[in-house]
């Protein structure tokens, strides 16, 4: 039975993180680029692809699609990081602007002559003392 792996940025010890392993696939591209910027107009132009020309070639475009696949991966890190750290902001911001809502509610029932609304979780939320925004 064959086995399978999977790529993952969250690897064991002793295996390359994703910014060793960005820098060793763009030195590999740069050095098959160099390579096949030595052969070139060694051959005709309707001739096809040695194995090794279709080898270099084939090796650059998987290089590419794990290089996209690396910076996409270590930006969505990033952005989730990004979200996590700022959760408490994303929050109490949430909390606020429900409050201001419920609070124009308020405002247009009193002008119409309407009773005023019960104050919502969001309104009792920002009342309360305990309630600070992040620092």
């Amino acid at each position: 039975m064959a086995s399978t792996s999977t790529l993952t940025l969250d690897q064991p010890s002793g295996e390359l993180d994703p910014e060793t392993s960005i820098l060793i696939a763009r030195l590999t591209l740069d050095d098959i680029e160099e390579i096949n910027g030595s052969r070139k107009g060694k051959s005709r132009d309707d001739s096809p692809l040695t194995d090794e020309e279709y080898a270099f070639q084939a090796q650059a475009e998987n290089l590419r699609i794990f290089l996209a696949f690396l910076e996409d991966s270590i930006f969505a890190q990033s952005v989730d990081g990004a979200l996590d750290s700022d959760q408490h902001y994303l929050n109490a911001v949430r909390v606020i602007e429900r409050a201001a809502e419920d609070d124009r509610r308020a405002a247009f029932a009193l002008s119409e002559g309407q009773p005023l609304p019960e104050k919502s979780a969001s309104q009792r939320l920002l009342e309360n003392p305990a309630f600070t925004l992040p620092s």
